[in-house]
């Protein structure tokens, strides 16, 4: 009897199975099938083998996911650019539009992966198009989901879309890991870097270079005459290879004080001078001393009208200089003449009065003022490479590129607004960090601070370094007394401050706009619990594996207000661009004649005012060596190889309404562009067009 059962039982259920498959074929034969054109836009080519195999699966507006297609990318261009399509035909369901894509890597790609943008899927009989956002390295044997309306806020997804969202994060909290081991007390880095973060054109890049340093290199005879006998022998090293280094637009601010003082307002490192309200006890001067280069004024009175300015660099004492070399930790006072120009009117070369430290005036013999100017421009570009330059655009965004992967998801609208400033950030960190810091690199040959001096500065200003003040342009300006829009008389050259300024504004209000169509109110900022650990991570201090960063903006541990977010967001997007354009794009029009801003100077400064003839101040400027590595380093991070800012190398967004909000961004830029075209007409002494937009990468990315 149980034996019979058990074979009712059996014949029912192989009745059922047959059953089932015939009412699927049947719907499946009803299904309407069609084409649809597939375009993979890759960031990078497959590192494995160049193959690029992907199985993907089509989701339906109803939910429905369709069968898995193989697609095989088997060719990529030699020269490969970010941005190349592979195009691939499939047949799938028919839907009413497409929502989103299951993406499997294959074997062939690796570890390494296959590194995607964003796939484009066209209905090739209705041509809608549907962009799906990827921006992924996609690795063999991982399965990914990719939305098309992919511009969410955390709170607002839905369950499955969170979890999605906290494993991904997980995964790239293993990928991007915060270590202070690289260069310990400075800022933050990553501790290895993710392939997803190399050059896509690193092979070419690198090609460049030596071709350049090549080129350079079948000069090198010619350049090395015999030694510098005269400044006339620094002339002729431009006009002897003209095609390899052309010449700066003036060799002369060394003998020039009013152009000395414009080095201070649009040279490479125009944010250090401040308004003087009182003069440092530890600086050697009086009334009496002064007076004679105040047009008539006497001190107090300059003071009190605001014509005072000052450079302190303390922080000098801080750093010990290669061995055999001397650095000096000046403070020098400038003064705004009646016709707006900036000059110098005392220099002290060292932080201690005494009769070894004279205080240097205008008024001393010619060859000795020039000498004095010289030593406090060596501390001036010192200072300029490891703290305005390097250590404080290069290292310290890159700890923040590093939170950004491990705490907000590629979902996040804060993302895609973030992401075409990070490009390429930590791959020109890893190839040029160890390049200019490793013993016998770039730093020691062409500086006299050296590379362990240069990461004692580091460090000593990653102590007290703030977001809220260092990395906000307006309260930095204000901070420093050299900002008040009700005083057009302020410094009326600083054309830094002016050029700055109408760019930050111009990016706040992109900002601004971008996120309220996100965030509709200050509550939502407050349940954004990624923003909210992105935060958290920012000021965990370092020994806890955060970023030990000051002054982020917020109300007991947390952002609370749209206006926080709008500002930090800012700052970060400012210095990316804006900020590292103006301390890195005139370094060769500044370095490269050393008398005019040496990075290194030989034999000790001067101890007295005795006179110096031309033969002593060539004794002090470097020689030809040190002359030729300065103007490699200066002409390559000079290049300017990215797009221009606001023109976007990766469009990260896609949302229809924010793609709107770029593109007023792009215009109000054009139009800034415009007018500063205009300004550079009408300026006095130089132009300076570091800061026109036109000139202004997106990105950190040389």
């Amino acid at each position: 009897m149980d034996y019979i059962n058990f074979l009712y039982t059996l014949a029912f259920g192989i009745f059922l199975l047959l059953i089932n498959g015939a009412i699927k074929s049947l719907l499946e034969s009803s299904f309407t099938y069609q084409y649809y054109t597939i375009a993979v836009e890759s960031a990078d080519k497959p590192r494995a083998l160049c193959i690029g195999v992907i199985h993907i699966k089509l989701v339906g507006d109803d939910g429905d996911i369709g069968k898995e297609v193989e697609l095989v990318a088997s060719v990529f261009p030699e020269k490969f650019k970010r941005g190349y399509k592979n195009i691939f035909k499939i047949e799938n369901k028919s839907y009413m539009s497409i929502t989103g894509i299951y993406v499997r890597g294959g074997k062939s790609v690796g570890e390494t992966g296959w590194n995607i943008d964003r796939f484009t899927v066209t209905n090739e009989d209705t041509g809608e198009e549907t962009i799906i956002p990827v921006f992924t390295n996609i690795r063999a044997g991982r399965t990914y989901k990719f939305l098309a309306d992919d511009d969410t806020l955390p709170q607002s997804a839905s369950i499955a879309q969170k979890e999605d969202r906290k494993r991904d994060l997980q995964y790239m909290r293993e990928l991007y890991e915060l270590t202070e081991e690289r260069l310990p007390g400075c800022p933050p880095l990553v501790k290895q870097l993710p392939p997803e973060e190399t050059f896509s054109y690193s092979y070419q890049f690198e090609l460049g270079t030596k071709a350049a340093a090549f080129l350079i290199d079948a000069k090198f005879k010619e350049l090395f005459s015999g030694g510098f006998h005269e400044i006339e022998d620094m002339h002729k090293v431009f006009h002897r290879l003209l095609k390899v280094f052309p010449v700066p637009s003036n060799l002369n601010r060394w003998r020039d004080d009013v152009l000395f003082g414009m080095q201070r307002l649009m040279g490479v490192n125009p944010n250090v001078i401040r308004l003087c309200t009182k003069i440092p006890e530890k600086l050697a001067v009086d009334d009496h001393m002064l007076k004679p280069f105040l047009e008539n004024m006497s001190l107090p009175q300059a003071l009190q009208e605001k014509r005072i300015f000052v450079i302190d660099y303390e922080i000098l004492q801080k750093a010990h200089p290669k061995a055999g070399y001397i650095m000096t930790a000046p403070i020098a006072l400038f003064y705004q003449r009646y016709d707006g120009n900036l000059v110098p009117v005392a220099i002290q070369l060292f932080q201690k009065p005494g009769d070894d430290n004279p205080v240097f005036l205008p008024s001393d013999r010619v060859n000795t003022w020039i000498l004095a100017k010289m030593w406090f421009n060596l501390a001036d570009a010192n200072y300029h490479q490891s703290i305005s330059h390097v250590g404080f655009t290069h290292l310290k965004m890159e700890g923040i590129v590093v939170c950004t992967h491990r705490q907000i998801h590629r979902s996040h609208p804060v993302y895609k607004l973030l992401m075409p400033h990070f490009l390429y950030l930590l791959a020109i960190n890893h190839m040029s960090i160890p390049q200019l810091l490793e013993r016998n690199g770039f730093i020691d040959k062409v500086l006299n601070i050296g590379s362990d001096g240069m990461k004692d500065l580091i460090k000593h200003k990653n102590m007290n370094w703030r977001m809220d003040i260092d990395g906000d342009l307006l309260s930095d300006l204000k901070t420093r007394g050299v900002y008040d829009p009700d005083n057009p008389n302020l410094l009326p050259y600083y054309y830094y401050r002016d050029d700055a300024l109408k760019l930050y504004e111009c990016i706040y209000s992109y900002v601004k706009k971008y996120l309220d169509l996100y965030y509709r109110s200050d509550g939502d900022v407050k349940e954004d619990y990624e923003l909210q650990n992105w935060r958290k991570e920012f000021v965990t201090p370092v020994e806890e594996q955060g970023l030990g960063l000051l002054g982020v903006y917020g109300v007991d541990g947390k952002f609370t207000t749209k206006d926080h977010v709008y500002r930090i967001l800012t700052n970060i997007i400012f210095i990316c661009s804006v900020q590292h354009a103006a301390v890195n794009f005139r370094q060769y029009e500044e370095y490269a004649f050393p008398p005019n801003y040496p990075a290194s100077l030989r034999g000790h400064p001067p101890y007295s005012k005795e006179q110096i003839d031309e033969a002593m101040l060539m004794k002090s400027l470097p020689d030809e060596k040190t002359m030729y590595n300065t103007m490699i380093i200066a002409s390559i991070t000079s290049t300017q190889g990215m797009n221009k800012l606001g023109n976007f190398e990766v469009e990260y967004i896609t949302d229809k309404e924010a793609l709107k909000v770029a593109a007023e961004f792009r215009s109000n830029l054009k139009l800034i562009s415009e007018a500063n075209d205009k300004s550079n007409t009408k300026r006095r002494h130089e132009k300076y067009t570091c800061l026109n937009p036109n000139f202004v990468p997106n990105s950190i990315s040389i």
